[in-house]
């Protein structure tokens, strides 16, 4: 992966009016302490964020595709009432699925200093390392990074419910609580494969990461050895 490879995905009315639609229904169904303890308004708007990173994702890729793609948010039937199962979408003859990552550059650092720095966000604890998620045992078989270059709200609404009530009765409101116009620039920086993360969590040294304020711990999953957009078009079409 080198700053060529990065790839703008769509930001179009469909994109945004389907993210915000989904977002609002998953809105009450998430664990406010999933990753640390977070205001309403920050929850709203990272739920935004990752369902807009693959829905950005889905829209470029399905005219691209001579095989068919599946967006789980499209064929689940719990009313949004679960955690998805592992994958966000299915694509191949073969269905293989693929999870997408969202996450904000640190401290606004260039598309370089990603590459050469940062990981795809692979999940290797929720409690600091109590209890570890093996990464055999992930569900998807492709993990594809994106980012964007913006700063989640976190003022406006001191109750989840008052905000939930209000983004309910007027769909529209959300994209002004959040200024949803701010994640307009979807930047794609590579994916990998699940055997990859395997070795490179039993080869690198160290092989976790984290940041403050969170119970999570990633596994190291290097950007700089991601695969590019046209590779995962191919791994698609012939998978």
């Amino acid at each position: 992966m080198t700053v060529n490879d990065v790839v703008i995905l769509p930001f179009t009315d469909n994109v945004l009016r389907k993210t915000g639609i989904n977002t609002i229904k998953k809105y009450g169904h998430t664990s406010v302490t999933r990753m640390y303890g977070r205001t309403p308004v920050e929850l709203l708007d990272n739920i935004f964020m990752g369902d807009l990173a693959k829905n950005s994702l889905l829209e470029y890729l399905r005219p691209l595709s001579t095989q068919p793609i599946m967006d789980y948010d499209e064929l689940r039937t719990d009313n949004f009432e679960e955690p998805d199962p592992g994958w966000d979408i299915k694509a191949g003859a073969k269905q293989i699925k693929i999870e997408v990552k969202s996450s904000i550059p640190t401290n606004h650092e260039s598309h370089q200093a990603i590459i050469n720095k940062r990981d795809i966000k692979i999940t290797a604890s929720h409690d600091k390392g109590n209890t570890w998620i093996e990464p055999a045992t992930l569900e998807s078989e492709l993990h594809i990074q994106v980012y964007f270059y913006a700063k989640p709200y976190k003022q406006g609404y001191d109750q989840f419910d008052m905000l939930k009530s209000d983004i309910t009765t007027d769909n529209n409101i959300l994209h002004r609580i959040i200024n949803s116009d701010k994640y307009k620039q979807p930047l794609f920086f590579g994916w990998n494969k699940k055997q990859n993360i395997v070795q490179y969590v039993n080869t690198l040294k160290p092989n976790t990461w984290s940041f403050e304020k969170t119970s999570r711990v990633y596994w190291r999953c290097p950007i700089k050895e991601a695969f590019t957009m046209p590779q995962l078009i191919e791994y698609i079409n012939c998978n």
